[in-house]
């Protein structure tokens, strides 16, 4: 009688276990998604945190802190459910449902990259995952293709604003320098934090010492609203997004970057041209990016190069008259700047 117990028992907690591994490897179906957040960072790296967000009831709030930004800077705007159908597409494509419970952590690396995601569907099903220096299946794919579908709506609804503008300085001997830009309240972001200007230490090499915080920098950083692109001119260059990168390297070094200047705009701006079938390039002149954002240095520079990149994703070639470039020469105390604009 006992065994016969003993036997019904370990049946009941067979059906149990059973039951409990059958709801855990259940099939979760990505389809009609109600919210989803996806986040990651490149360790302590600064403003490396992004985060993707959207959340839908009467309408889609998708909330965006872009790379390079920080999270007082995210953004808000208000989306078409169509674009929960192409994230949906990327989800199955890459079986994203398979992540649901991955949660691993390489605890042998102390300043690494992690990531989450959570989905939640409308009838109630989700999906979550977590990783810290440890990547569920087709993550690449899956980070790449979200980055894109998001960086879109960022760049489409945001104001035309100067990207990424980094500031080198080149004296021939050890310098205290004061930079200033001309219209501070067009500003949006800044690092170091820009008060009434820039006050640094600058060496010959490039590095600056922040005469504020003592910290060792290698370039200011801005961005700010530009009001003087406008949209596609007369002039201008049409590229292949395969062809982006031997493009910049030519005139880049027209226009007087050295190639380590190059190379930090290249991989900058890469990612975000190389897969559009063709861009719209232009190159504002000096006189343009002197109305839209005055910069002055003290000690006045022997050479000032200003470089401010607009273009704009298209999909069909079109005609523009070719710009001409003139090249640049580094002669005394250099500053350097360069930057971009998207282009509505």
């Amino acid at each position: 009688m006992k065994i016969r117990y003993l036997l019904l028992l370990l049946g009941i907690i067979a059906v149990i276990v059973l039951i409990i591994v059958l709801n855990k490897h259940k099939k979760i179906n990505i389809t009609n998604i109600k919210s989803i957040s996806f986040s990651y960072n490149n360790g302590y790296a600064l403003n490396s945190d992004v985060l993707y967000k959207i959340e839908c009831s009467d309408k889609c709030i998708t909330t965006i802190v872009p790379y390079g930004t920080s999270r007082d800077d995210q953004k808000e705007f208000i989306v078409d459910k169509s674009v929960l159908e192409d994230i949906e597409k990327v989800l199955n494509k890459y079986n994203v449902e398979k992540w649901n419970g991955f949660n691993k952590v390489d605890k042998n690396v102390l300043d690494g990259n992690s990531f989450s995601i959570y989905i939640k569907m409308s009838d109630g099903s989700k999906v979550e995952a977590s990783g810290y220096m440890m990547w569920p299946n087709n993550y690449s794919n899956v980070k790449e293709e979200l980055d894109k579908i998001f960086n879109n709506i960022y760049e489409n609804n945001i104001e035309d604003v100067d990207l990424k503008p980094i500031i080198y300085l080149y004296p021939k001997n050890e310098l205290d320098v004061s930079i200033k830009l001309g219209y501070p309240n067009k500003l949006t972001i800044s690092y170091p934090k820009y008060d009434d200007g820039w006050n640094v230490i600058a060496y010959p090499d490039g590095t600056l010492v922040d005469k504020n915080t003592k910290r060792q920098l290698y370039s200011l950083f801005w961005e700010g609203v530009n009001t003087v692109s406008d949209g596609i001119r007369e002039d201008g260059f049409i590229v292949e997004g395969k062809n982006i990168s031997s493009f910049l390297e030519e005139k880049l070094e027209i226009l007087g970057l050295n190639d380590r200047e190059i190379e930090e705009f290249i991989i900058y701006w890469l990612p975000k041209m190389q897969n559009n079938k063709y861009n719209y390039i232009r190159f504002e002149t000096v006189e343009e990016q002197n109305k839209n954002m005055p910069l002055i240095v003290n000690p006045k520079p022997d050479t000032i190069i200003r470089v401010n990149m607009e273009y704009m994703p298209l999909g069909n070639k079109i005609d523009v008259k070719k710009q001409e470039l003139n090249k640049v020469e580094r002669k005394g105390f250099t500053v350097v700047e360069w930057g971009g604009t998207v282009l509505k």
